[in-house]
């Protein structure tokens, strides 16, 4: 996708403290923060400590540290994350791509979704990776040195820490990035995140120094956001996946790393390691090429497994179509998470007891995937009777002929979209036409069959690595806490 998908329009969001945390994109349209309490000034400056113990390297940085109520809180998760002049008009033609191939109803809208979902699963803190600011939802109480306070802390800090020394927003790449390399970079940052604050959950809880009143209540404020997540369709309710997923890929690497450095020694369970502060440099230095390697972190760990997605090339499929009066409006990558979404039930609703299980945010359908592209096209020379029309275009490439049949198969069932048509140009590839006459379907085939687009290995996104201190320098994670 060019400029903004409908992935970058749902707000990274984080919320700690309980069971999720948020980093943020959009611009600030409410004003300065209030003035930090004291109190949280204090904590928050006790868990930037811990938050350098369990990752074993300090912040670079001070971090801004802030309150927003409630108005500011819900102000900052509607503002748009693309001022651009552009934006609007791309983020329609976003929209459209995801309505032509299933993944929203017609008649839906991803903003008024997401803001209905943001409405129901408020959360308790963001981090702004573009502003490099961080605020904690204002307490009525005043208390802001509670565990759920606390844990928020944690949760948001780590995001800061892998700002600074990783840039996320430039790995972000806001504006160019495609829907699947925006939840990649969901999973990586989540998962940091998420590993960090589980240590420090179960090493605070360990350790006697916190009342069991306030571990009660981080449990039941986690319960209420898991029934509220339970009422949110398919789209915008994937952005969940970042959670569980990233946490698992993160552990899966640091397992490997673990036997890699020793292997005579018998690596830990992915079920009982914490620590996955090996993993993160290495993941931010080289990005995973998908979602498919998210999903499947052999596919990227293990150097004789992994497994780069297949590519297009966008300039031979923009000929094509000019050849027959139309034009490429916007371009998106989707990968394997959201073909998952698309061959599952459309009323399908999250279970939280099942998201951290391996495979639960894919299906046997989506998992032969080897690449896409999706093309909203437009007449080249609109007319009063194509004006409106959403046409499109979804290449895509799977493993064997067995992955493309079982895909098309799964794909009709779940989402029997009445103006889509399937071309099969080669045993391994299934193009999806959308509301493209039969003349026009059958000069695609026949252009695909004959001279299918250049299909390149993809290349890892580079960043320079960090220096990270050795684990044998590491503390105990169980001592020194509050």
């Amino acid at each position: 996708m060019q400029a903004r998908t409908p992935a970058s329009t749902t707000r990274t969001w984080i919320t700690c403290g309980t069971l999720f945390m948020l980093t943020l994109t959009p611009a600030r349209t409410n004003g300065d923060a209030a003035r930090p309490p004291a109190e949280l000034a204090a904590t928050a400056t006790a868990m930037r400590q811990e938050v350098e113990r369990l990752r074993s390297i300090a912040f670079p940085h001070e971090v801004d540290v802030g309150v927003y109520t409630t108005t500011q809180m819900q102000a900052f998760l509607n503002a748009t994350p693309d001022e651009s002049q552009a934006a609007p008009a791309t983020r329609s033609l976003a929209e459209r791509g995801f309505q032509l191939v299933g993944l929203l109803p017609a008649d839906a809208h991803l903003d008024t979704l997401t803001q209905a979902m943001f409405g129901t699963i408020a959360p308790p803190g963001i981090y702004d990776h573009v502003h490099h600011e961080l605020r904690v939802l204002e307490r009525p109480d005043g208390n802001y040195a509670d565990f759920s306070v606390r844990l928020t802390l944690v949760h948001e800090l780590t995001h800061a820490l892998d700002d600074q020394l990783f840039d996320l927003a430039r790995l972000a790449d806001t504006g160019h990035a495609t829907s699947d390399q925006e939840n990649v970079w969901g999973a990586l940052v989540e998962g940091s995140a998420v590993t960090i604050q589980e240590q420090y959950r179960a090493a605070a809880t360990r350790s006697g120094n916190t009342p069991p009143a306030e571990i009660q209540q981080s449990a039941a404020e986690a319960a209420e956001q898991m029934r509220a997540m339970t009422t949110a369709p398919p789209i915008p309710a994937v952005f969940f996946a970042r959670f569980p997923s990233g946490v698992r890929f993160l552990q899966f690497g640091a397992r490997h790393l673990l036997k890699t450095q020793a292997p005579d020694q018998p690596a830990p369970s992915l079920s009982t390691l914490a620590d996955v502060s090996a993993a993160v440099p290495s993941a931010y230095g080289t990005l995973p090429a998908s979602t498919e390697q998210i999903l499947h972190p052999e596919k990227y760990w293990d150097p004789a497994r992994r497994d780069a997605p297949a590519t297009f090339d966008d300039d031979a499929i923009e000929q094509m179509v000019a050849t027959l009066g139309l034009r490429i409006a916007h371009r998106d990558t989707l990968g394997e998470l959201l073909c998952a979404v698309v061959t599952s039930p459309a009323d399908k609703r999250i279970n939280p007891m099942f998201m951290p299980l391996p495979g639960y945010w894919t299906t046997p359908a989506a998992t032969g995937w080897d690449g896409d592209r999706l093309y909203v096209l437009v007449p080249s020379t609109p007319d009063a009777s194509t004006a409106g029309q959403p046409q499109g275009l979804w290449i895509t490439q799977w493993d064997t002929s067995a992955d493309r049949d079982e895909f098309i198969a799964a794909y009709a069932r779940h989402r029997p979209l009445p103006n889509r048509t399937v071309l099969t140009p080669d045993p391994r590839t299934a193009a999806f036409a959308f509301n493209l006459d039969a003349p026009t379907r059958r000069a695609v085939e026949s252009r695909l069959r004959s001279h299918p687009p250049v299909r390149t290995v993809g290349t890892a996104h580079q960043c320079a690595p960090v220096e990270v201190p050795n684990h044998a320098q590491r503390h105990d994670p169980t001592q020194q806490f509050r």
